[in-house]
């Protein structure tokens, strides 16, 4: 098969990384890994398809590599049997030796940091074709940076907005997968130009950027740990826990609860839009320095929930507010937010609702403060696309194209990794 680095969805990547983590390296020969192994030819500069069990393991081992050293690179390397002497191990001695050195359970480290190692080797690997790839003059973007960092995917960026635009007008959408992100898109918002960094992935999976925001309820009760939604998994993932797994220190809710005791009245409700700060809890080493708590639905007595895009603009609105108030308290100052699609869970709101009434927002806020670095986090392919519509929609004008609509490559942009 071809293999476009450009255009392969990172979450089939993942998913044969999860395969030669479960078989080891010995098990090589018998899985089929069909985008590794054409991934594998593009690195070595071969055919469309180099099926020896060694080419895929010589790229696990220069994609690991890149992982720049420390604890990252050290649990890859365990975790794929890269190590010295564990390539016969077992799945699980693998595991366990990889969770020794995150110092986590291996439940937690299942959980969690095993699915980053995953993700971040994924980034690599298709960071390393990228730099190979005919399409890119052999330029490398670098791993798992912003997808402008290169005129490369710059032009992937805009290509993906091309065709966005194109399922618009003629309600026939484009059955080529996402390009790898994140995406770093420019839009026109609020009189300012900016650029907008889309993910697709959970937001808790989202490192180095300073903010995270949670979507809560109007009593800031927020989520219990298992319940799919953005607060359980942000709760989940910013707990202090025991090597078995059980939650030592719940940091979120119980900051959350001191904020109301401070600021409000536990048990009852803040007025939709409220925003309250707490710590990253264990966030922190993914470099994450606070979470903000945005009280945007409201509980009905049947068990549901409302809201509404006026909610989600004050909201966001009070993000930024509360974001230049405490930005200068830090070192270095706080420069990037992420937010999800707040109010487009049990809030009710179509995804592309959520996105208009939170860019009602940005747009001033940018236009006040151009220091700011956007990300949008989304977990389901289906509403990236959702999201790339709309910010589509906001396509800054003097959009550089060539003649017959291919785009030129935009200038390389100043970002650091996301």
């Amino acid at each position: 098969m071809v293999f476009s680095p450009t255009t392969v969805a990172l979450a089939d990547i993942v998913a044969e990384l999860g395969l030669v983590r479960a078989n080891g390296l010995l098990g090589l020969r018998r899985l089929e890994l069909p985008l590794l192994h054409a991934a594998s030819a593009v690195h070595s500069a071969g055919g469309e398809g180099d099926l020896r069990p060694g080419a895929v393991e010589a790229l696990l081992r220069d994609a690991v590599e890149t992982l720049g050293g420390g604890d990252l690179q050290t649990a890859a390397q365990y975790t794929f049997g890269l190590t010295r002497g564990a390539r016969e191990w077992a799945a699980q001695d693998r595991r366990r030796r990889a969770a020794d050195v995150f110092r986590v359970s291996i439940d937690r480290f299942r959980k969690h940091h095993e699915k980053l190692v995953l993700q971040e080797t994924a980034e690599a690997v298709l960071a390393l074709c990228l730099a190979r790839s005919p399409a890119t003059g052999g330029e490398a973007a670098g791993n798992g940076a912003v997808a402008e960092a290169s005129g490369a995917t710059a032009e992937s960026t805009q290509s993906t907005v091309r065709a966005v635009e194109q399922t618009r007008r003629t309600g026939s959408p484009d059955a080529r997968p996402l390009p790898l992100g994140p995406l770093s898109l420019p839009v026109a918002l609020g009189g300012t130009t900016a650029r907008i960094i889309v993910h697709t992935s959970p937001i808790e999976f989202v490192s180095g950027v300073d903010i995270l925001v949670s979507s809560e309820n109007t009593y800031l009760e927020m989520s219990r740990t298992y319940r799919p939604t953005t607060s359980g998994a942000l709760r989940r993932a910013a707990a202090r826990q025991s090597e078995a797994g059980a939650i030592l220190d719940d940091v979120l809710a119980r900051e959350l609860h001191d904020w109301l005791v401070r600021f409000a009245s536990p048990g009852l409700p803040v007025a939709p839009g409220t925003v309250a700060a707490t710590s990253a809890g264990e966030l922190a080493s993914q470099g994450v320095r606070r979470i903000y708590h945005a009280a945007v639905v409201m509980p009905r007595t049947d068990g549901g929930y409302d809201t509404t895009p006026a909610v989600v603009t004050k909201a966001v609105r009070q993000v930024f507010e509360a974001a230049a108030a405490e930005r200068d308290s830090f070192g270095p100052p706080l420069r990037s937010v992420c937010l999800p699609l707040l109010g487009a869970g049990r809030g009710g709101l179509e995804p592309a609702a959520s996105l208009r009434a939170m860019l009602t927002a940005i747009g001033p806020a940018l236009a006040d403060r151009p220091c700011w670095e956007v990300h949008l986090a989304v977990r389901r392919p289906a509403v990236a696309r959702a999201v790339l519509d709309v910010l589509a929609e906001h396509r800054p004008a003097n959009t550089p194209h060539r003649p017959g609509g291919q785009p030129a490559p935009a200038p390389a942009a100043d970002g650091r990794r996301a």
